[in-house]
């Protein structure tokens, strides 16, 4: 394995805390993603069962030839929500067996997330999260997890939905991955205009493979907003980045931006963010000083039965289980309710690693390209049953010989226990 295939551990997770927002993100699926969501007090508690049957042509994108296998899945998804008129609550475990019918075994998934957000008072809105993940053989890049999308509290400006799991990455391909995290934060109205956003965590992510790494980040957010019409709001943010690996490495990065928030449109949302970062990297050997642009764009279209969200971002230095390197990353999530009865989710996504500083010690490397995208098609069939298609798609471009894409489908069946939406 090239250390450049480690590149991509946990960008996803680290880029959201590179620009003072949460790892952890509510998640729709099209039945329940469709806009104007109603704030309705009330709770919700399911448990998902669902089994598939699939063939995947390279599961673990080796190089060579003869890797295709077909595979069987069982999974369990459990999910509890909450809405009261000042709170939201919402609560995931998802587990998940792939056995491959000959050469690879079977390769295991969990992920687990909590988000509660709550409105004290009229001018205080604090909200925390806390996940973990385990994943082998990289199987949660092909799974879209739904979660509902259920309304944020008073004052809150909501969260646009993202299908794959934050933090899913190629690294777990050739190994095992964990990955833990928590964050907190609060938001104080200071005038009927303006707000100071503040928040803090903890993220821990480890590499078990042909090499082991660790690394451990603390990321440190201010934020100011002022809304200077009914659509536009502007600010700026400071946000502070620590990273320590298992051994003498460490980076700190310093990003001041400018922020924006625009109704476009009653359905048409806009919020970007543009600044620069200032890095410094210690290899244990010397240390080195960085400077570079660091931005995000996120656009949202919310429609009756659909919302699409187009995301874009670049960072200066991404952790990685190989040392930190600069990130550009773009996502396009689409959800749709098709009937009463069915509905279709797509998400697609390209991550470039560049200018790595590494960790690993005997190992050199440049640059690398992973692309990913997932569709789901589900449909109740009666009662508590549900049957659908799943597709996917990924590839790693690297220095060096690629491996072949790896293209999956599948045919599944899934039974609901508890509240059935």
């Amino acid at each position: 394995m090239s250390a450049l295939s480690i590149l991509a551990a946990a960008a996803a997770a680290q880029a959201a805390a590179q620009t003072g927002t949460p790892t952890t993100t509510p998640s729709a699926t099209a039945p329940t993603a469709a806009s104007g969501t109603q704030r309705t007090p009330g709770e919700s508690d399911y448990l998902d069962l669902e089994g598939g049957l699939g063939y995947s042509t390279n599961p673990l994108l080796k190089v060579g030839s003869g890797l295709g296998r077909a595979f069987g899945r069982v999974s369990l998804h459990a999910v509890h929500s909450r809405v009261s008129e000042r709170s939201t609550t919402l609560i995931s475990a998802y587990a998940q067996n792939v056995s491959y019918f000959g050469r690879y075994g079977s390769q295991q998934s969990l992920e687990a997330d909590a988000r509660h957000d709550t409105a004290v008072s009229e001018h205080t809105r604090i909200f925390v999260d806390a996940s973990g993940s385990f994943d082998k053989g990289g199987q949660l890049d092909t799974q879209i997890i739904g979660l509902p999308l259920v309304p944020p509290p008073p004052g809150s400006p909501g969260t646009p939905p993202v299908l794959l799991p934050i933090g899913s990455d190629i690294l777990s391909i050739t190994g095992r991955v964990y990955r833990v995290a928590a964050h907190a934060g609060a938001a104080f109205a200071i005038s009927p205009r303006d707000s100071l956003t503040v928040s803090s965590g903890a993220e821990y992510v480890a590499f078990r493979g042909a090499q082991h790494s660790d690394y451990t980040t603390i990321p440190v957010s201010l934020a100011y907003d002022r809304k200077v019409s009914q659509q536009t709001t502007v600010g700026a943010r400071l946000v502070f980045q620590d990273t320590n690996y298992n051994g003498p490495a460490d980076t700190r990065v310093i990003t001041p931006q400018a922020t924006a928030s625009v109704h476009l449109s009653a359905r048409l949302t806009f919020d970007g963010a543009v600044g620069v970062s200032f890095a410094r990297v210690n290899d244990g050997v010397r240390t080195t000083n960085s400077t570079g642009f660091a931005g995000e764009a996120d656009l949202c279209l919310n429609a009756e039965k659909s919302n699409l969200c187009a995301r874009v971002s670049a960072n200066e230095e991404t952790p990685t289980v190989a040392g930190p390197a600069r990130s550009v990353s773009a996502t396009v999530d689409y959800s749709r309710r098709l009937s009463a009865d069915s509905s279709f989710d797509l998400s697609a996504g390209i991550d470039h690693y560049s200018a790595p500083v590494s960790v690993i010690t005997g190992r050199t490397f440049s640059s690398a390209t992973y692309y990913r995208a997932a569709a789901d098609y589900n449909r109740r069939i009666s009662g508590r049953w549900f049957a659908g298609v799943n597709l996917a798609a990924r590839k790693l471009a690297e220095s060096g010989p690629d491996p072949d894409a790896d293209l999956s489908a599948s045919l599944f069946i899934r039974y609901r226990f508890g509240d059935v939406r």
